[in-house]
């Protein structure tokens, strides 16, 4: 394990990246103990960066309104972090001594990331947005240096889940999940190696996990 501790930033100090950031339901009873527990699930496979040179590089895809950037920052020396689109605000959430860079980019073009570049790489609820889910598997494998760990987050993509999402008050989330976990790992595990992983509940296969999350190695 890790070791880095989830903290979430006060409510009010975020701001959304745009009008499908889940931002508010991290600040729910009930529902916001999901949405915090699969961010502490995907931190919890990253290896110790404390043994990395000046903390290591880490690289998160899809910053959304940054819930995870104040966290990842006091964590590693130096943090990337790319969405399509940037929250306003960003900058004031990143730790002191830590070298960070946001850029808006997009995973699937081969310029985004550069090559064997990065310790740990962050991908929480991302490529289940992403139909191309081996072109995406390719970039993220790339931008990894030889060692490095990559957590990938992904929630369960079925009738199931799109009823669970219309309660909660969001509507059409078949529009935006176009790729399955069991998909995505299928992927990953083409051009990586499985390191890890965990689920709610825990021990649920990929298939019947409310959300899953795995490290890979390159």
């Amino acid at each position: 394990m890790s070791g880095i501790r989830f903290e979430l930033p006060p409510k009010g100090t975020l701001t959304p990246n745009d009008e499908y950031d889940p931002l508010p339901y991290y600040y729910k009873p009930g529902i916001g103990w999901l949405y915090r527990r699969r961010l502490t699930m995907a931190l919890e496979l990253l290896p110790s960066p404390n043994g990395l040179p000046g903390r290591g590089k880490v690289l998160e895809i899809g910053v959304g309104s940054g819930v995870l950037l104040p966290t990842l920052t006091r964590a590693y020396g130096e943090y990337v972090g790319v969405d399509l689109v940037l929250a306003k605000g960003l900058d004031r959430l990143v730790a002191p001594r830590c070298k960070a860079t946001l850029r808006e980019a997009d995973l699937l073009d081969p310029a985004t990331l550069p090559e064997a570049a990065f310790d740990a790489i962050v991908c929480v609820s991302v490529l289940e947005h992403i139909a191309d889910r081996d072109g995406a598997a390719r970039g993220l494998a790339r931008a990894l240096k030889p060692g490095g760990t990559l957590v990938v987050g992904v929630p369960m993509v079925n009738r199931a889940m799109s009823r669970a999402f219309e309660v909660v008050g969001f509507s059409g989330i078949d529009d935006h999940h176009v790729s399955a976990p069991v998909e995505i790992e299928a992927a990953l595990g083409r051009v990586l190696r499985r390191a890890g992983r965990s689920a709610l509940p825990p021990r649920a296969p990929t298939a019947l996990a409310l959300y899953s999350c795995t490290a890979w190695r390159r």
